[in-house]
């Protein structure tokens, strides 16, 4: 009842809005804190339990649901934006050293004022059980000696809100100092389209050498990412199954990537027109449809396995995963949810959709085997020791770090494995935010009755601290993005707000300029960098031990 309670009545607090900014499920943490300090008690067991029960949750379907982007993050752009999250991160882990060797307060309160700072409840919770697990062999400890447990907890919550204000100060002082216009650079984003945008775009054929040669002749001396979806000559079409032998004039309809769109465009010669969604990009025998892949049996096939274009004579042009649309290249691996844009005729078009699925009704039912059997997976992964020069201690992934790297794993290789990953996104958000409640709520159950005693004895210390570990390296990063990497503005605010894991910061970008530019870059970094503050909490706590 208490627990149901709390919940509840954090998260309509979190409704309220100040000028647009809300605290949202972090006033679940607070109201545990108020209804502790008050004097409601409740079993220490039990509370410990659902405690780690709700991190685990929490962090598995985070990676579950970053593991398809995760890797391919790293590449290109990716790569740089990774880079400044390590270095956000690393520059965070060493203010908060400093500050433990300039200050008498314990490293665990510091790592709980550095979670908080960084808006990072995950790397509470894995302070809290490293620290029992190192100290007294086993995290259960907690329920007899709660003191350091409180201890952090107290720490992150007093810092918290202070690391969601000195990010949105540090974009407000960016734009100061980097001098920028605001809309001058969302007209200089939204100018061109990005690397990695898919478009359907017309090629004429002029250029002599490809004159007389079949489309797969040609196309195979080209690497990038495009897929052709038909060819039209006069009032005739044909589709690419047909393999027809180029003459000049052809109008050669190509789904590709801006990469790609620079090498088709020196291929063919000449380019006449992009496509929008509106019109119909083929005319003739040849029709685009979007199927969904249904049938759980297509799971870890590739797109060349499937021989579409000779059985039926029909294209895989894009693929639709995740909200993120990609080029059809042979080698990808299909899963159950994918959406597939093809090209054909009406015949074999509804052969494919018969073969894949595309029954939408398939996929409402939730596929929870996943992950329960990556939470089990990831629960092994944690209690590996591992050892590591320099510490006393054996270091264990844990509770959070463990659940965390599997969900990443199945999420990202599960289709290469034939390990059916769909889920719905909302059954995953449903499966996050009840163990992010669930953790929020404990936590604050269990430190309310030191929590006025801490605020009293230490509560300025604890916010000049969690300002200057947030401050100082948000700072530090943003000016390397700038003028070392040449980052833009909107870039920079979604970097340090995703290496911060602070979504109100990202807010703020969102509702303070009316763009979605800073999305990319926050989608980017922060599953690497929650990761690197949930291992970097462990690593803290180690020292201290």
């Amino acid at each position: 009842m208490v627990l149901s309670l709390v919940i509840g009545l954090g998260l309509i607090l979190g409704k309220i809005k100040i000028k647009g900014f809300s605290l949202g499920p972090i006033w679940v943490l607070f109201v545990g804190i108020l209804v502790s300090a008050l004097g409601v008690k409740a079993d220490s067991l039990f509370l410990h339990f659902l405690k780690e029960f709700g991190l685990i949750l929490f962090v598995f379907t985070i990676g579950f649901q970053v593991g398809p982007g995760f890797f391919s993050s790293f590449r290109k752009d990716g790569l740089k934006m990774n880079l400044m999250s390590l270095l956000l991160v690393g520059l965070v882990v060493a203010a908060t050293l400093l500050l433990w060797q300039l200050s008498s307060e314990s490293l665990p309160k510091l790592v709980g004022t550095m979670s908080g700072a960084v808006t990072n409840t995950p790397g509470m919770g894995t302070a809290q059980q490293t620290w029992y697990d190192t100290e007294f062999g086993s995290f259960l400890a907690e329920v007899e000696q709660p003191q350091t447990a409180s201890e952090i907890a107290n720490a992150f919550a007093i810092a918290y809100p202070i690391g969601l204000l000195v990010t949105v100060l540090v974009i407000v002082l960016l734009r100061w100092l980097f001098r920028v216009k605001p809309e001058e650079e969302i007209r200089a984003l939204e100018g061109g389209p990005s690397a990695e945008t898919v478009s359907s775009v017309v090629f004429e054929v002029v250029n002599p050498g490809v004159i007389g040669k079949r489309v797969s002749e040609v196309l195979s001396r080209f690497e990038g990412d495009f897929s052709v979806t038909g060819i039209v000559r006069g009032k005739e079409t044909f589709p690419v199954a047909d393999d027809p032998v180029l003459e000049k004039g052809d109008a050669v309809h190509i789904d590709l990537t801006e990469s790609g769109r620079k090498v088709m465009r020196l291929c063919f010669g000449r380019e006449l027109s992009v496509v929008t969604e509106e019109t119909e990009p083929l005319q003739g025998r040849i029709l685009t449809r979007k199927l969904m892949v249904t049938k759980s049996s297509l799971t870890g096939k590739k797109i060349k396995d499937l021989n579409l274009e000779k059985e039926y004579g029909v294209s895989v042009v894009r693929i639709l995963r995740s909200g993120v649309e990609l080029v059809a290249r042979p080698e990808i691996y299909l899963q159950m949810g994918d959406g597939l844009r093809v090209a054909g005729d009406e015949k074999g078009i509804a052969k494919v959709a018969e073969l894949v699925g595309n029954k939408s009704s398939d996929l409402d039912k939730p596929n929870l085997i996943p992950v329960f059997i990556g939470i089990g997976l990831g629960l092994i992964l944690g209690a590996v020791p591992i050892k590591l020069a320099g510490f006393n201690h054996a270091v264990h992934f844990g509770l959070a770090a463990g659940p965390l790297i599997m969900g990443i794993l199945i999420g990202h290789f599960g289709p290469k494995w034939k390990i059916t990953t769909y889920t719905s996104a909302s059954a995953l958000r449903m499966i996050r935010e009840i163990g992010l409640c669930l953790l929020l709520a404990t936590v604050g159950l269990g430190a309310g009755a030191t929590f006025p005693q801490t605020f009293v004895e230490s509560g300025w210390q604890i916010l000049l601290f969690s300002a200057v570990i947030v401050f100082v390296p948000l700072l530090l990063t943003s000016l390397v993005a700038r003028y070392l990497l040449h980052q833009d503005f909107f870039t920079i605010c979604g970097l340090i707000s995703g290496a911060s894991t602070n979504p109100v910061a990202l807010d703020f970008v969102h509702q303070k300029y009316g763009t979605e530019a800073a999305s990319v870059a926050y989608a980017l970094v922060y599953p690497f960098a929650l990761f690197l503050q949930v291992l970097s909490a462990q690593l803290l706590v180690l020292l201290a031990v």
